[in-house]
């Protein structure tokens, strides 16, 4: 981090330089004899100021402060601590000075002076560095809610060791270290979702689909049996018609989808950050069995011109990067409608076998989870109670009675 001078004026230093002034203008033009003793402690103040100003100009130059990591991740709740490395560089000493630290609300310093300053938690910690060494200030902190705490500023008081008042250096660059805080992982309670599977990649023995380039052997043909199955070279070997038997796959992939909107406004939903820790259980376990699944929101990505997104994938990094996700989830960002987001995946994206999503519905949301259905994607709804099937078809009808 870079620092900069901001000068302050000091009322007993120019008090002083004024008294020097004032006594040398009146030796030199009216010859006016001074007492030794007050003309020695004159001096002294002389090469105290001049041994001052140098201080002020060759200490900052030679201060280099660092943070050690320049990212933290933890979960909520839990405790760490920043390490922020001082070095002096120069050939004099830094002698009680104090670093203010700055930084968002989404964490607290164990010693938070902010006096509940919003968006803001800030501390102030003591030091000192004598010439041509380093020191390692800790400061700790826990994880106060879901999000990304960034360091917005540092300010370094330092005693003028040579004169009256203090060096104030003010940060001047900006900083790009920050915590993490990833969201805690509220238990939902069991689900079944063995009700549906689609062809794919993981056999299974009570699967409900065939995968065609797994033939395991053949039988004796039956009038259900499809054209497309009968085998013909054991058909000619055998006299009859024979049906060739397939191994059994399915392929379980979820699709998360969290909507930042409220029913009828921009807001997000009043339960929102319990949403996303359930989601963060829930991303958690298919993790654990490594069920592969994707995670969009209809939070708008002006990068790329697109929604905030996870890619499909599994496993431990997955997980990872999923974290990192919904901590950065901003709720108060610019949103796009829930059916807008339903609609690109739909065009855009490959279907998965089942959808979970956020939030509640409307007219055209379920216009879109009717089209998902049709294709035999199976629907679930994240709300207050855990997780539910939902049947888009049901809930259009039972709009249309009332």
């Amino acid at each position: 981090m870079r620092y900069k001078i901001e000068y302050r004026h000091s009322k007993t230093m120019s008090f002083f330089i004024g008294s020097v002034l004032i006594l040398l203008v009146l030796n030199i033009f009216y010859n006016i004899n001074l007492n030794p003793f007050f003309t020695l402690v004159l001096g002294l103040f002389v090469s105290f100021y001049t041994l001052d100003r140098l201080y002020e100009k060759v200490v900052p130059d030679k201060l280099l402060v660092a943070l050690q990591s320049d990212e933290i991740r933890l979960f909520k709740d839990q405790e760490s601590m920043m390490e922020i490395e001082i070095r002096n560089d120069g050939w004099l000493p830094i002698l009680s000075a104090t670093l203010k630290l700055t930084a968002g609300d989404d964490i607290q310093f164990e010693k938070d002076i902010s006096l509940n300053t919003r968006n803001h938690t800030e501390t102030i910690a003591h030091f000192t560095v004598m010439p041509k060494s380093s020191t390692i200030l800790r400061v700790p902190f826990h994880a106060k809610k879901r999000g990304v705490s960034k360091i917005i500023s540092t300010q370094i008081e330092i005693p003028r060791i040579f004169g009256f008042g203090s060096l104030l250096l003010v940060q001047s660059n900006r900083s790009l270290h920050e915590v993490l805080v990833y969201p805690e992982q509220l238990l939902v309670p069991p689900f079944d979702m063995r009700n549906k599977s689609t062809q794919g990649l993981f056999i299974q023995r009570k699967a409900l689909f065939s995968d065609p380039m797994l033939t395991i052997g053949t039988r004796e043909y039956h009038q259900s049996d499809g054209i497309r199955d009968v085998h013909w070279k054991a058909s000619a070997r055998t006299g009859e018609l024979q049906t060739r038997i397939y191994e059994k796959t399915t392929h379980l992939s979820w699709m998360v989808l969290i909507n930042l909107r409220s029913e009828k406004n921009y807001a997000p939903p009043m339960n929102i950050e319990e949403s996303i820790e359930k989601i963060a259980y829930l991303t958690g376990r298919a993790a654990e069995l490594q069920i592969p699944y994707s995670l969009y929101t209809n939070l708008s990505s002006f990068d790329s011109g697109s929604f905030l997104s996870r890619s499909e994938g599994s496993g431990g990094l997955h997980y990872r990067s999923t974290l990192e996700m919904l901590a950065r989830i901003n709720t108060l960002s610019f949103t796009l409608s829930f059916d807008r987001l339903l609609k690109h995946i739909y065009l855009h994206k490959e279907l998965p076998s089942h959808l979970l999503f956020t939030g509640k519905t409307d007219p055209s949301i379920e216009e879109m989870l009717q089209l998902f259905q049709a294709k035999g994607v199976q629907i679930f709804q994240i709300d207050t109670s855990g997780i539910s099937p939902y049947n888009a078809y049901k809930r259009s009808r039972s709009h249309v009675s009332i």
